[in-house]
């Protein structure tokens, strides 16, 4: 269901589990769920990553350093996500038309780079609560890849919209994103809640939350596809 959602919005390949990639979606409760499940991966992703380059590095010493961004027209939740998450959550300054720019991101970077910090993730928004603003995702995209930031799309009540042709261009960028998360249970008449989750990678978000005990280990263990919705299926 997630597959075919997914591609009325015409989403990337990537996204899509019945494809080649490796992506997929998964239906979380909100909007607000979708934030911090991307920024907990994202924060495991990051420490495992820098724990292989430097094994002497303690990953309470690398939590410490770690540093993450949203807009300041960003729904409260982001900024929830990070204190639940235990990471800083710096607010990026908007321009005139309450959009999050590349260059203003880029200068946050930069200077906690400098004083030693770590940038890990960056949460978008296209159509922000307070304003309805969108942020420059096909500027800010290519700097959060390069940084090697994890970059999530919250487009929790606007991201309906993007099923009609002549507003999906405002998706454009979405290829540069890690995850991606729209409510339907808003514009689209479905019950509350149905909060639409997409990853690039869902081994990322396995891999966050895997446990493996022996009495849910079962036939299908390594099947990704399988993998990603284990949760729902047992819970429902």
């Amino acid at each position: 269901m997630l597959d075919w959602l997914g591609k009325m919005l015409h989403l990337p390949e990537s996204f899509i589990a019945g494809t080649h990639g490796h992506g997929g979606g998964v239906i979380q409760g909100t909007a607000s769920e979708a934030t911090l499940i991307s920024l907990l991966a994202a924060r495991c992703k990051a420490i495992r990553r820098l724990l292989a380059t430097d094994p002497k590095t303690s990953e309470s010493e690398i939590l410490s350093k770690l540093v993450a961004y949203t807009s300041d027209q960003a729904h409260s939740s982001v900024e929830r996500a990070g204190l639940i998450g235990a990471v800083v959550m710096r607010k990026v300054p908007t321009d005139e038309h309450y959009s999050v720019r590349e260059e203003m991101l880029r200068k946050m970077v930069e200077e906690d780079k400098a004083a030693g910090l770590i940038p890990f993730y960056f949460c978008a928004t296209l159509g922000t609560t307070p304003s309805c603003a969108f942020d420059r995702i096909m500027e800010l995209g290519p700097l959060c890849n390069k940084e090697n930031m994890w970059m999530h799309i919250d487009a929790a009540y606007a991201g309906s919209a993007f099923i009609c042709p002549e507003f999906r261009p405002l998706l454009n960028g979405i290829e540069y994103a890690d995850s991606f998360n729209f409510n339907p249970h808003k514009w689209l008449l479905v019950n509350f809640d149905c909060s639409a989750m997409w990853v690039k990678k869902r081994t990322d978000i396995i891999g966050a939350f895997k446990m493996e005990p022996l009495y849910l280990k079962h036939e299908n263990q390594e099947s990704g596809s399988v993998r990603l919705i284990f949760h729902q299926i047992k819970t429902n």
